[in-house]
């Protein structure tokens, strides 16, 4: 969902040319449709836009049968470039620290956020060694409001082991620095199976 603002500023910024035109061509086929987004009391502004093909995934969060998954999100992800719209959307505020100075940086160098879901839970701090072939976690943050169960955490270890297979490591190795409500599967030392 997103509005024409949005769109302008996803993916390719800026090369949407007559967006309002193709926008209103795409609607007029039923590519899209617009929704209105509320909560509680409170409408979102502006015109929003859903996919056709996504009114299945609508319809099924709306009758609570939509099973969610986690996921590591690059610092380069399309679903993060726009940070005003993540803030509305997500209530997830993401800077990419890489140029930051290391002292003053909040959460690392190439942090990967955790989305849960239809929401961000934390960020992870990576680091691949490929001499030894090691995935090396520096940190997990949890957002303030991210669950804490052991299936959340569980989730969280599996999409984190799911990098470490993408990235062709060996084992994962956490520091200390992670939530204590997920720390009984983020520590130590995991093998993978590639």
């Amino acid at each position: 969902m997103a509005t024409a603002g949005q769109i302008r500023k996803h993916f390719v910024r800026g090369c949407y040319y007559e967006l309002d035109r193709v926008l209103a061509e795409l609607e007029a086929e039923k590519s899209i449709f617009r929704v209105e987004i509320q909560e509680g009391q409170n409408r979102w502004p502006g015109l929003w836009y859903v996919h056709s093909e996504d009114a299945p995934l609508l319809n099924s969060l709306e009758e609570g049968v939509w099973e969610p998954r986690t996921t590591l999100l690059s610092p380069f992800d399309n679903l993060i470039s726009d940070r005003q719209r993540d803030g509305q959307v997500f209530g997830f505020s993401f800077r990419f620290e890489v140029y930051v100075p290391k002292s003053k940086r909040k959460y690392g160098c190439y942090v990967m956020p955790i989305l849960h879901g239809d929401r961000f839970i934390g960020r992870v701090d990576p680091m691949m060694n490929r001499r030894t072939k090691q995935l090396m976690i520096n940190a997990v943050f949890a957002e303030t409001d991210a669950p804490s169960s052991n299936k959340v955490a569980l989730a969280v270890s599996e999409a984190i082991e799911k990098l470490g297979v993408f990235l062709g490591a060996k084992e994962v190795c956490y520091s200390s620095r992670t939530p204590a409500a997920w720390k009984h599967h983020l520590t130590g030392t995991h093998e993978l199976d590639s």
